[in-house]
């Protein structure tokens, strides 16, 4: 807090903050009494300032001009484009400058001075006293001139073209109740001319504005036209229900031109708003001015207006009426209570007060309403509020007041962003947006907001090296590189190489998820590759099973073109991406040795992809490795997949089995030990094969199926053998099986077979019916069959065999008639057809008819 209170104490510079009771009363006890109630009020405002979190509109500077007030005390002021006129109650006229130093000392008076007066071109300055004279001093000449009126003068107005008309006119008014011109003759004489006569009470204030002269009195505010030399308006006094609390002697009116056409009013508790218009009706004055506006101001009396842009400025006095008991002799009831702090409120248009500012001015406990007064500086709208011991300065808070409030309140992203929007004009006069950033980034981290502050550093440090570096290190100390981590920039600007080796050994020993996350979104050029690989080396080699490790070294490796190291880390990892990089960079010799932790991978990715689609079968031989493997055997030498294979024989089979699909002729050395692998593995593809392959031996596959009493497989081999005898006994006696053994007799055409099979089931009722079944398809004669059943065996189903055996001859009796029956009327058919044609006249012309005649002359002379 120590570094951002300097800081904010920096910001401000030399300017004293109002409340902070560096000014002094006359006594001791006032004072004392004075700041401990000015420190009570403030906290109290400061706790309303924060629970409603609004900012102020306007900031406040306390002149310095306690030197000149603390044997005197200010009574009035006025404020022209180049200096302040402060008037005080011992008589003098100070001129001073925007900061409150004294230029000038007019000491014309002997007694308070009431009104000041400046005219446009800042050449004059009249001021009015309670001795009854109007002295009016030349800035830059020595020119006095005093006129005394002999009573005491309330108000005093200069016209604002006093300087540049011979005439020179001022008017003044006091408590005689008189409003009086006064302006040169013709020949050089002062005179005197009576605008408002008395009668109707003292001339409070006069405010001169172009050609009119507004002036208030006991019964209200009047103007006065000096073009057409009349008066053109009277606005009355509002009544108020306690005439007696708001007196005009007590609550003086206050008048202020906003412009050529409108006037503000502010008097005791009500304030109106007058615009002057044309008129063109006979036997008026050409100008009028009518009440737009009246607003009752309840709660305080207004000591002051000003205009402010489209809004209105506002002094307030808090009243704090007390009913007294008038008839009581406790001295309390008739002591008046102590005054509370005035404040500047601003209003807008609609009548809404937007702001609302008490003043900790020295003393205010003890002031009344008229012991203030407001003035301005239109042009750069600086507000000045003078009281007795007090010259205070008001004006609107600019970019940097708001960006100081912001900070004050640890609102430092909006500080950031209005601090950005002041760029494009020039940046601000105060704050340096890399220190506030910088502050920003510290507030979060004593917050223990480490996220937070990592997702501003791109904002807050931008292209800045030196500035990311030394914020990395700041994290790095804290242990917090996981949150600045993604916001870390390595471009625009990279930053060294050591900051980001830092950032990776940071996560190496304490997150290896977020090191993997990092190595992978990084690019590799940043760092020193091989710097980085080392240390996680070491540590896998504690943790030889750690993936995540394994993963970062892949990544490394590719990155620093050790692509051979890089997939072995892949092929344990089982990444798919392992055979992409194989074939990039041709690494077939590389996994010449791995063919196991290639088919180890398959196996895994085979499981993986299964279980995430239970519905889709997946074959093992379809899978990357296999493929790459039976691909790419000019590199890979089939008999070296082999060998690595010997003990992991599914593994082999798999192999193999691609290995035969893609090519019958590939591998064929190893077609006898394939038998055994359909055998033991995949033994419905095992007939496939051997019908396909002709390089297996037929002894050895015989002995495979005969030690696994693959029946079907044997009678297989022995007809490939040429034993079909045996193999058709297989098949009778092993199988029983009557329809094999008859399409095993028709794949050989043997007429021994057809005997032997015959033979063979002489004995066996069941053959006996099956080939009765299909003597239609066989080429055994039905006559020799029947003969030979040995009589007295009983056959089941014989009736029904026989009858099938007649009718399937009837059938094929009656299928031989009909095709006959078929071709004679078709040939018939044709026979005709063709006597038709024979028959049918030609239509011929030219040589073809020539040449007919003529054959038929031939044909018809030798039977003549």
């Amino acid at each position: 807090m120590d570094t951002e209170e300097s800081i904010r104490e920096e910001a401000l510079g030399s300017e004293e903050e109002i409340g902070s009771g560096d000014a002094t009363e006359e006594g001791e006890d006032d004072s004392v009494e004075e700041s401990s109630e000015e420190m009570e009020d403030s906290s109290e405002g400061e706790s309303i300032e924060e629970e409603e979190e609004e900012e102020p509109k306007l900031k406040y500077k306390r002149l310095d001009a306690g030197e000149l007030l603390k044997k005197d005390a200010a009574s009035t002021m006025a404020v022209s484009d180049r200096f302040v006129a402060l008037g005080t109650h011992n008589g003098d006229v100070f001129i001073l400058d925007f900061d409150g130093n004294l230029i000038k000392r007019f000491s014309s008076h002997t007694a308070s001075v009431n009104d000041i007066s400046i005219d446009t071109a800042e050449e004059f300055v009249a001021s009015a006293s309670m001795d009854g004279k109007v002295v009016i001093h030349g800035m830059y000449v020595d020119s006095t001139q005093v006129f005394n009126y002999r009573r005491p003068l309330k108000c005093v107005a200069l016209d604002p073209d006093f300087s540049k008309k011979d005439t020179q006119q001022f008017v003044s008014g006091g408590l005689a109740g008189q409003l009086i011109l006064n302006e040169k003759g013709w020949f050089g004489q002062k005179q005197d001319k009576v605008l408002q006569h008395s009668g109707e009470g003292p001339i409070y204030a006069a405010r001169w504005r172009g050609t009119l002269i507004a002036y208030a009195n006991d019964e209200g505010v009047k103007m006065y036209d000096t073009q057409s030399q009349q008066r053109i308006t009277y606005i009355r006094r509002p009544q108020n229900p306690r005439p007696d609390l708001y007196r005009p002697d007590l609550y003086r009116c206050n008048l202020c031109w906003r412009n050529d056409k409108q006037l503000l009013i502010g008097w005791a508790n009500y304030i109106q708003i007058a615009t002057v218009k044309e008129q063109n009706i006979s036997g008026h004055p050409p100008l009028f001015a009518e009440v737009n506006m009246i607003l009752n101001t309840d709660d305080y009396v207004v000591c002051g207006v000003a205009p402010y842009n489209d809004m209105t400025l506002i002094l307030a006095y808090l009243t704090n009426h007390v009913e007294k008991n008038e008839d009581s002799d406790d001295p309390e009831q008739h002591k008046r209570p102590p005054a509370k702090r005035p404040e500047l409120r601003i209003m807008n248009p609609s009548n809404e007060e937007i702001s609302i500012d008490a003043l900790p001015l020295h003393g205010f406990m003890h002031y009344q309403a008229n012991d203030y007064v407001l003035d301005y500086f239109p042009s750069e709208d600086m507000f000045y509020i003078v009281s007795p011991k007090d010259l205070v300065l008001a004006r609107p808070r600019d970019s940097d007041d708001h960006v100081g409030w912001l900070l004050d309140r640890y609102r430092y992203e909006e500080a950031l962003d209005s601090l950005q929007e002041a760029q494009a004009w020039g940046g601000s006069k105060v704050y340096n947006i890399n220190e506030v950033g910088e502050r920003y980034l510290t507030y979060l981290i004593r917050q223990e907001d480490y996220s937070k502050a990592a997702e501003n550093c791109k904002k807050v440090l931008k292209t800045d090296k030196e500035l990311w570096e030394k914020w990395i290190f700041t994290f790095s100390e804290l242990k917090h590189l996981k949150e600045i981590t993604p916001h870390i920039p390595f471009k625009d600007p990279q930053l060294s190489s050591t900051i980001y080796e830092i950032v990776l050994a940071y996560f190496l020993n304490n997150d290896h998820k977020s090191l993997y996350e990092t190595i992978t979104k990084w690019p590799s050029s940043i760092y020193n590759v091989q710097s980085v690989i080392e240390p996680i080396e070491d540590i896998l080699e504690k943790e030889n099973e750690n993936k995540t490790l394994m993963e970062c070294l892949a990544e490394l490796y590719t990155f620093n073109n050790e692509p051979e190291k890089a997939l072995e880390y892949n092929l344990r990892l089982r990444r798919p991406n392992a055979f992409d990089l194989i074939r990039k960079y041709n690494l077939f010799s590389a996994v010449q040795d791995k063919v196991i932790l290639l088919m180890d991978f398959d196996q895994h990715f085979m499981e993986e992809t299964q279980k995430a689609n239970e519905k889709k079968k997946i074959e093992a031989k379809n899978m990357p490795a296999v493929q790459l493997l039976i691909e790419n055997t000019d590199s890979i030498p089939i008999g070296h997949v082999v060998n690595q294979l010997q003990s992991r024989r599914h593994y082999l089979h798999i192999y193999l089995d691609a290995l035969f699909i893609r090519d019958h002729h590939i591998g064929f050395e190893f077609h006898d030990l394939q038998v055994e692998l359909y055998a033991e593995y995949d033994y419905p593809r095992l007939p496939e094969f051997l019908r396909a392959s002709n390089y297996y031996s037929l002894e050895k596959a015989y002995e495979i199926c005969k030690q696994r009493d693959l029946v079907p497989e044997m009678v297989f081999i022995l007809g490939r053998m040429g034993n079909n005898k045996q193999a058709l006994m297989l098949i009778i006696e092993r199988l029983g099986d009557v329809q094999r053994a008859i399409d095993f007799a028709k794949e050989q055409a043997d007429d021994d077979l057809w005997e032997d099979l015959l033979t063979y089931s002489l004995d066996k009722p069941r053959f006996i019916t099956g080939l009765l079944e299909n003597l239609g398809n066989i080429d055994i004669d039905p006559k020799q069959l029947i003969k030979r059943i040995p009589d007295g065996l009983k056959i089941v189903g014989l009736k029904q065999a026989l009858i099938k055996v007649l009718q399937d001859f009837n059938l094929q009796a009656s299928l031989r008639e009909g095709c006959q029956k078929i071709l004679v009327s078709d040939s018939v058919s044709m026979a005709n057809q063709l006597h038709r044609a024979q028959k049918r006249g030609i239509s011929c012309r030219g040589t073809v008819l020539r040449l007919i005649i003529y054959s038929l002359y031939n044909y018809l002379i030798p039977l003549i």
